[in-house]
């Protein structure tokens, strides 16, 4: 199967001299279409920091990445933040919503920016696949941290995304939140088919993955496909 995402030499490298920090080194990675990967690590392993690197957020040192063929590091700035805002789908460990707007209008604020028209079917779709009907009207403040985190997922999908990137998207919930956050992960890959990129520094929840990429000071020390996932 043809690779959906692909990082080349991907490197990152902070400072310089002798305070200069290799946080990602040459790494060599491809994700195929609707498959499951948790990059798992210790702390400062380089697991947020390649996750940034895939979605465009941050700009590697050197490397490449292609999405669906694209390499988006040749991509002007404004065209990345387009092509990230339509194509790549992001879930934080702290839900990023915007406190001065309802869940409704945080879920619709990535097609609101880019002045597309909202497919209501797929938007009833996933607000009844979340559970978030009687939700709507409520600021982010008002809803608890597992309410919050379907809404950031809610708005990832909104954009029918190829990818979905989750950055420790259980680590600030509970355990029965953090248990239905990411059962609803694993429903939206297959429901939409979308290729799940998840970080996490919990060995249980990585091993609900297709394969299992450890990183360890920057570099690849493990990849490992899962049979019967």
């Amino acid at each position: 199967m043809a690779a959906l995402v692909q990082a080349k030499g991907l490197s990152k490298i902070y400072g310089k001299g002798d305070n200069e920090v290799r946080a990602l080194n040459e790494c060599n990675l491809y994700f195929t279409e609707g498959s499951f990967t948790s990059i798992v690590g210790r702390s400062g392993s380089g697991k947020s920091t390649l996750l940034h690197l895939l979605g465009g957020l941050d700009t590697p040192t050197q490397g490449s990445v292609e999405i669906e063929g694209r390499d988006i590091y040749r991509l002007l700035d404004s065209e990345r933040t387009v092509f990230r805002r339509r194509r790549v789908g992001f879930v934080f460990q702290f839900y990023n919503l915007m406190p001065e707007l309802t869940a409704y209008q945080n879920i619709l604020l990535p097609i609101r920016l880019d002045n597309r028209r909202v497919d209501k079917d797929y938007l009833d779709e996933i607000i009844s696949m979340l559970g978030l009907g009687e939700r709507l009207s409520h600021y982010a403040g008002e809803l608890s941290g597992g309410q919050q985190q379907r809404v950031a997922i809610a708005r990832a999908l909104i954009t029918k995304p190829a990818i979905l990137l989750a950055d420790e998207p259980t680590g600030n919930l509970d355990g029965k939140s953090g248990a239905e956050v990411l059962e609803l992960l694993h429903l939206s890959k297959k429901r939409f088919h979308q290729t799940l990129i998840m970080v996490t520094h919990d060995e249980q929840i990585a091993e609900g993955a297709d394969r299992i990429i450890t990183l360890e000071d920057g570099c690849i020390r493990g990849d490992t496909e899962r049979r019967g996932q």
